[in-house]
């Protein structure tokens, strides 16, 4: 059954694990979407104001810190060898299980979140007292790149100026994004399947570690021996068409490189549940 899907049986599964989500978690999300609300009470203790701006940055960092911090909660007990047990004879199949944990931990969390705590942001900013003044506005990126490109969205390539929209491709941009979004969770939910204990902070540790020491490797192999500057003084003597190409190349080249790792670790985590011995 480990291969299998049957979407009675996922059904089944989906709202146990919703219980068990609430349950473990449900406290949390509330918390996570009412932190913004500190800044409120500040405010109105203070007589400051907190803008927009800072705000959605907050969202999104709140966002972030729930999205480290489900999996462990959640499905925390998924590869302990005693408290596993329950886990592991669950009537489903291990890609149904793989399954669940992704909604819960890469979409139901990161919306729950976000547009909870920005929903309570907006009724604070009703009130004329606590310095949200204005609610924070949700643009899409389509409407990001038009307002840049009516105010000062330019990209100076040589002589040339271009609007952002021909460097950053629309199309591109949301894909990355809805791509990061999905490997930050994948990151922690094989970090919960892999560490026993303080899963998160383990996690961290080797996202650190592991990025430390890419930084090295791309510095050793790009930037010594002025092969930097050989590289940009080689672009600069390029037309602008073949610039615009190797500018979209790179982004794509990311892109796609994200994607390959985003998929490389939702699979080890489907096969850690697949294999785990208890």
């Amino acid at each position: 059954m480990n291969n299998t899907f049957s979407f009675n049986r996922f059904k089944n599964l989906l709202l146990k694990d919703g219980k068990m989500y609430i349950r473990n978690y449900g406290t949390s999300l509330i918390v996570w979407c009412c932190l913004n609300a500190i800044f409120w009470i500040f405010n109105l203790l203070f007589g400051s104001e907190t803008m927009p701006p800072v705000r959605f940055g907050m969202l999104c960092t709140w966002t972030a810190l729930a999205m480290m911090m489900v999996p462990s909660k959640v499905y925390g007990n998924a590869n302990l060898s005693r408290e596993g047990v329950g886990f592991a004879m669950m009537p489903a199949s291990s890609l149904e299980k793989f399954v669940s944990m992704f909604v819960y931990c890469a979409i139901v969390t990161p919306i729950v979140v976000f547009f909870g705590g920005y929903l309570i942001d907006a009724f604070l900013s009703v009130f004329p007292f606590g310095g949200f003044e204005k609610p924070i506005r949700l643009y899409s990126l389509n409407e990001i790149i038009r307002m840049a490109n009516d105010t000062e969205g330019v990209v100076n390539v040589g002589d040339f100026e271009l609007s952002l929209e021909q460097v950053f491709p629309i199309g591109v941009m949301r894909t990355s994004l809805y791509v990061g979004i999905i490997q930050w969770a994948a990151i922690f939910m094989l970090g919960n399947m892999l560490f026993k204990k303080h899963k998160a902070g383990k996690t961290i540790a080797c996202y650190l570690g592991i990025g430390y020491l890419l930084s090295m490797i791309f510095g050793q192999v790009f930037l010594t021996n002025g092969r930097l500057e050989r590289w940009i003084t080689k672009i600069g003597y390029m037309p602008i068409e073949q610039k615009l190409q190797l500018y979209h190349n790179w982004m794509v080249g990311g892109m796609i490189f994200g994607i390959i790792i985003t998929a490389v670790l939702l699979y080890f985590t489907y096969r850690k549940i697949k294999t785990q011995k208890y």
